[in-house]
């Protein structure tokens, strides 16, 4: 199929909203030519969001193709939009390439707060030991509660991924808990501590809205401090 075609056919998908039959069969047909022409091609649909649902099966399915590191190791070099270069990193990152840690590690200071976001949880999936004092930089210094709970998930998903850091991450998020003034972020804080150490500390993730936190964050901080002191971390 040509790609005048294929733009044809993705018109017609893009028509069709949110069906998710169509979405999948445009998706085949895609997928069905790894040609360079349609590599491109398949990129640069990319750019086009406002279908959520056709962008984002889209996007995961750049992850489908093969050679598909090495296209975006290529793209990033060169990519302008912010957006674009996130999404690459999420690839890199959820495809466990090595050079997504190292992309993150740079990005994280980028003046977007989207690519910051990625690259902080893409640390989270891919980050080492040297990476921990840098989740700790953002979380303390993030103008963003949103990014500074970021960083604090991060720290959770090394702990989760290399159980040997576990102590050095937990000494991480006591330094960040004894500072923060955000009673949000702290109770994110808790939340990770809690489940790194496999303890209640009064604070709990709502199941059904990963966003949303319940207990009493008065409590929960003087139980936490408790618990923290109690393993004589250094500060």
């Amino acid at each position: 199929m040509t790609i005048d075609e294929l733009k044809k056919e993705y018109e017609l998908t893009y028509g069709c909203g949110d069906n998710i039959s169509e979405i999948l069969k445009f998706k085949k047909l895609l997928l069905s030519d790894n040609s360079p022409d349609v590599y491109d091609f398949h990129y640069e649909l990319i750019r086009k969001r406002k279908n959520t649902k056709l962008y984002l099966h889209l996007r995961a399915a750049l992850m489908d193709r093969p050679e598909i590191e090495k296209f975006l190791l290529v793209k990033i070099k060169s990519e302008q939009d912010d957006k674009m270069i996130a999404d690459i990193l999420q690839i890199l990152g959820t495809i466990q390439s090595p050079q997504a840690v190292k992309i993150a590690r740079n990005f994280v200071n980028h003046d977007s707060e989207y690519d910051r976001e990625v690259s902080l949880f893409v640390l989270g999936w891919t980050g080492e030991k040297e990476d921990i004092a840098l989740l700790r930089k953002h979380l303390l210094e993030e103008k963003s509660s949103s990014l500074q709970i970021t960083a604090a998930s991060a720290h959770r998903q090394i702990a989760l991924r290399k159980p040997e850091l576990k102590m050095e991450i937990i000494e991480s998020l006591k330094h960040c808990f004894s500072t923060e003034l955000n009673d949000d972020v702290t109770a994110w804080i808790i939340i990770m501590i809690s489940t790194i150490m496999e303890t209640k500390l009064g604070i709990r993730e709502d199941k059904q809205q990963p966003d949303v936190w319940h207990g009493d964050l008065e409590k929960a901080k003087i139980k936490t401090k408790v618990f923290l002191d109690s393993l004589l971390l250094k500060e």
